[in-house]
């Protein structure tokens, strides 16, 4: 996850002025194309790709694409932070940086509002929209601009070993309950630091947070970018669980500079018992002994995330996707991937090559069968009616700033500088404060 550069107002206006003379062009395509169609009406055609490495399949698997299609596909896979910045820089001189893009759900509404994306409608079929879990997330002004390959949300991941030896036979629901169970852990000599969750002043603590409100039945922001969470009680609330947390000792003290790898990295350790934000690959890297994991053959439970008084809030989808320039001029070729990428023979494939969590249904259904998967994909299957995106129409092209924000409010917060309350005043007036600015 990054941050936004900032782009000149008139930047963006001959940028869509650029766009505006592509769009009345029309990109190149066959006449007889039709959407979600994998087959060779675009042959001879060549697309590129500016993919994070996750993203990049392997060789064999492109060939498949090649062979289905008579598309060949030029890859650049480069980090996830220098995605952004390139496809920036690109779209603002008006060009392409690429036929297919990486597009993060928090760049939707900046890469929307310029105009840099191609709506997807007419270049996708409306089926492989609604299999795709979280296309929701990728929606900017009532149009598809992206479609998710790789499923992220977050849920919570208790080690019910450690719990069975400090008495616990459930896994809490509630944040009560959670604050309860970790001091028993504490207690019983099980865990010195029973909750897992990272303070430092990153994106990666903001997130928690939303996904706190949010499970609780709340909205962080809503869809005017204004703060929800000074309105419904559970901005305070949940600011008050993590300071009860951290005031306890049930969270270690370093947590304050930990990044999210590093705050993983105790859960599979076995130093923690509760990761309170937890993706689904982390249920693997635990159970598989990947990533240094000290609980191989240890019970978990991959839960929703508690909330104030019970669980049953949304869960936050933290997705990424593929788009399609809209200066691009392969974008029925480009679609085409798209189509192949989301197919879900495709997705099972990539998946078992080391690739992203699939986000077709059909593939997640599939997965469930095998024995292999079976845990981790049924748990997969019961959070998806409860996955939506953290912020209702997207987050606001402000959102890195009021992320930064909410970081630094947490970890005050919990170090015990400033009260809930007071924090939560703070945080409403300055989320106003940077809305205004930009608008």
């Amino acid at each position: 996850m990054i941050g936004f550069s900032g782009v000149h107002p008139r930047v963006v206006a001959l940028t869509a002025v650029a766009l505006s003379a592509a769009f009345f062009a029309g990109p190149a395509g066959a006449a007889d194309y039709t959407p979600g169609a994998i087959d060779k009406s675009l042959a001879g055609t060549t697309i590129t790709l500016l993919v994070p490495p996750w993203a990049a399949y392997k060789q064999a698997l492109l060939d498949d694409f090649t062979a289905r299609t008579g598309i060949s596909v030029n890859v650049e896979s480069i980090d996830f932070d220098s995605i952004h910045d390139k496809v920036v820089t690109a779209a603002a001189s008006g060009q392409a940086v690429a036929d297919v893009i990486e597009l993060d759900w928090t760049w939707v509404s900046q890469f929307g509002a310029a105009g840099w994306l191609a709506p997807l409608d007419k270049l996708l079929s409306s089926q492989e929209v609604a299999d795709a879990v979280g296309a929701n997330s990728f929606v900017f002004n009532g149009q598809q601009v992206g479609l998710p390959y790789s499923l992220d949300f977050r849920g919570s991941l208790v080690n019910m070993t450690k719990f069975k030896q400090a008495g616990l036979s459930d896994p809490p629901s509630t944040w009560a309950q959670v604050l309860d169970d970790a001091k028993k852990l504490k207690a019983a000599g099980v865990s010195e630091y029973p909750i897992a969750l990272p303070l430092s002043i990153t994106e990666n603590t903001s997130t928690p947070w939303y996904m706190l409100v949010r499970a609780a039945g709340g909205e962080v922001l809503d869809e005017k970018g204004q703060p929800a969470f000074a309105t419904n009680g559970l901005g305070v609330s949940s600011l008050q669980f993590i300071r009860d947390a951290y005031a306890a000792g049930l969270i270690d003290p370093g947590a304050i500079g930990l990044t999210q790898e590093q705050v993983d990295n105790e859960f599979l350790g076995g130093s923690a018992a509760i990761m309170l934000s937890a993706y689904p690959g982390t249920v693997n890297f635990a159970d598989a002994g990947t990533k240094g994991s000290n609980i191989v053959g240890n019970e978990l439970a991959f839960i929703h995330v508690p909330g104030e008084k019970n669980n049953t809030g949304g869960t936050i989808a933290l997705e990424e996707a593929l788009a399609i320039p809209a200066l691009s001029k392969n974008q029925q070729a480009a679609a085409m991937y798209l189509s192949w990428t989301l197919d879900p023979n495709t997705q099972i494939a990539a998946y078992k090559d080391s690739g992203p969590l699939p986000t077709n249904q059909n593939a997640l259904k599939a997965l469930s069968t095998d024995p292999d998967n079976k845990v981790l994909m049924q748990s997969v299957l019961n959070f998806i009616p409860s996955i939506e995106p953290v912020i209702p129409g997207g987050p606001p092209t402000w959102y890195t700033k009021f992320s930064a924000e909410v970081a630094a409010t947490i970890q005050a917060v919990a170090l015990g500088q400033v009260t809930a309350e007071k924090a939560v005043d703070d945080l409403a007036a300055k989320t106003k404060q940077i809305a205004a600015q930009a608008n």
